[in-house]
């Protein structure tokens, strides 16, 4: 389930860091611990496994802010309520129960700097838009999305929506994210070299985010806002839009809506079927 929350202004200081994902998303913990130290804990620590690599199997937009302006490392809010999208792969019996822990919060969100105080005005339960039928699906970015590839030094290398590695690597973790969401893996006919992708619309954005500003854990992470059509298997269409696209989704990335379908539409590569990131339309 995906859920829209509209934040209320409660101070009358306006000013946020840039980067402020970091700290949001610490928010988020907090709401969970305060319900369910164990589930929270869980979600930290370890999270849902897939092999060697775990997974919290949430994610949350950026603030959608309609006035705002920006100054130096300073995001100056204008309105009086901004709106955070939240998703969650969770059990059906358990969406209003996480929809009643965000009604009523109220949080700091900032840094040593600048701090605003917010509180929850309203949590609205949106069921993604999934197509009923298979076909093209179109989504929309409303958080940088990040994928990256290890390089010789074995740091991360991260990719723009055009490289050739782009498209398999999200694909992989989208699969890897269905089989520790479900415990299962993913079905042999799920043949990757048969998917496709492409990014369409307006070229993608580059945001470099910064994690744990002005600590010694400091890390810069970049990911990209754009449109895509995905031609995926719906289960994958599902997994994406509620636990979020590429890496790093707890942490503020790769929150995506679908804002279109075409069923019965394809993709198809343009060369060569292995190669799903060079499509076009048939």
């Amino acid at each position: 389930m995906q859920f829209k929350i509209t934040l209320q202004r409660l101070s009358p200081e306006s000013a946020i860091p840039i980067n402020y994902q970091y700290e949001l998303s610490a928010w988020i913990y907090k709401v969970l611990r305060e319900a369910d130290a164990g589930y929270a804990d869980f979600l930290h620590r370890k999270g849902y496994t897939s092999g060697r690599k775990s997974f919290k199997l949430f994610c949350f937009s950026q603030l959608q802010v309609s006035r705002r302006r920006i100054e130096g490392d300073r995001l100056h809010l204008l309105s009086q309520t901004v709106e955070l999208h939240l998703g969650f792969y969770l059990d059906r019996t358990a969406e209003e129960f996480v929809r009643g822990l965000f009604q009523e919060q109220t949080f700091r969100l900032g840094d040593r700097k600048s701090q605003v105080r917010f509180g929850v005005q309203t949590v609205e339960m949106r069921p993604p838009a999934l197509p009923a039928a298979p076909g093209l699906v179109r989504i929309r970015t409303l958080s940088p999305l990040v994928i990256g590839r290890k390089n010789a030094d074995g740091n991360d290398d991260y990719l723009h929506p055009d490289d050739p590695d782009f498209a398999p690597l999200l694909f992989l973790n989208l699969q890897e994210k269905y089989a520790a969401a479900t415990g299962q893996p993913p079905p042999a006919w799920w043949d990757a070299t048969r998917f496709g992708f492409r990014p369409v619309g307006q070229p993608p954005k580059s945001q470099l985010i910064t994690i744990k500003s002005g600590t010694t854990a400091e890390t810069r992470v970049r990911g990209w806002r754009f449109d895509f059509e995905l031609d995926v298997p719906g289960e994958l269409v599902e997994v994406g839009v509620l636990a979020g696209f590429g890496r790093m989704n707890s942490e503020g990335f790769g929150f995506g809506e679908v804002v279109g379908s075409r069923s019965g539409k394809k993709l198809k590569n343009q060369e060569n079927e292995s190669k799903p990131n060079q499509l076009s339309d048939e």
